[in-house]
């Protein structure tokens, strides 16, 4: 069974962009852990996110460029500070699109409804290789704005989706959707985002991935995610609407 894709392009990205896979567990500790600091070096995100040393030179090199680190010192004392957290997080959001970089299928379920879908998920093998993304991870954050009664799930291993169709009841939907399954472009960061949850419960798609896949989900996406800025501390000190 194949789901209803709900956009169809996939385009290839450019080998060495700043906003790849494994890039983006550094921007993410850029922006939820440097920004607390007043000064950081490359080897403390070298070492927390178990990235090389190359990765991590070539975007803080490319960073500082922009004028989004600044530096101070010469080669091993060099040390960086963040000058506007919300600057980096704009072009972050101009470099990736969960609709442009993801592949995403669209499903009704025989279910009656999405509370008897996640309860199915619960009491089974599956529920470890899905994790709530989108409006589903928002409504866990406790920030949904929304009435939508839909269920949004990356999938851990795309290798279990027929399975997880038969076992959801899925059918192929073209028009909305109850259920969308998404492959995630940022494996990366989803995988260590989520090592540390509880195996007892549904993984969810960390915050500052959530609010990235919101801001242009087509629907009502932007409003979920400044909905979710506005009231999570982490995500309001980054982002400014009018940026």
């Amino acid at each position: 069974m194949k789901g209803q894709f709900l956009v169809g392009s996939q385009k290839a990205f450019i080998e060495g962009n700043i906003y790849a896979d494994r890039s983006a567990l550094v921007l993410d500790w850029i922006l939820r852990i440097g920004v607390d600091r007043t000064q950081f070096a490359m080897r403390e995100v070298v070492r927390e996110r178990g990235v090389s040393v190359g990765l991590v030179q070539k975007i803080f090199e490319a960073l500082v460029m922009n004028g989004f680190l600044q530096a101070t010192g010469v080669r091993t004392a060099k040390r960086f500070a963040i000058r506007k957290p919300e600057l980096l997080l704009k072009n972050w959001l101009d470099h990736y699109s969960i609709i442009k970089k993801c592949k995403m299928r669209t499903y009704k379920t025989g279910f009656s409804n999405t509370q008897e879908v996640l309860k199915e998920l619960m009491n089974s093998d599956f529920k470890n290789k899905v994790a709530l993304s989108l409006h589903a991870a928002a409504e866990v954050y406790g920030t949904k704005n929304t009435n939508l009664q839909t269920l949004e799930f990356y999938l851990l291993d795309s290798g279990v989706r027929p399975q997880l169709e038969e076992f959801l009841q899925l059918e192929p939907q073209e028009r909305g959707y109850e259920i969308l399954l998404i492959e995630p472009y940022y494996k990366s960061l989803l995988k260590y985002s989520l090592k540390d949850q509880s195996i007892e419960k549904m993984a969810v798609s960390p915050t500052l991935l959530t609010f990235l896949d919101l801001y242009h989900f087509p629907l009502r996406g932007i409003e979920q995610a400044e909905f979710m800025a506005e009231r999570l501390p982490e995500l309001k000190r980054i982002y400014k609407k009018d940026q």
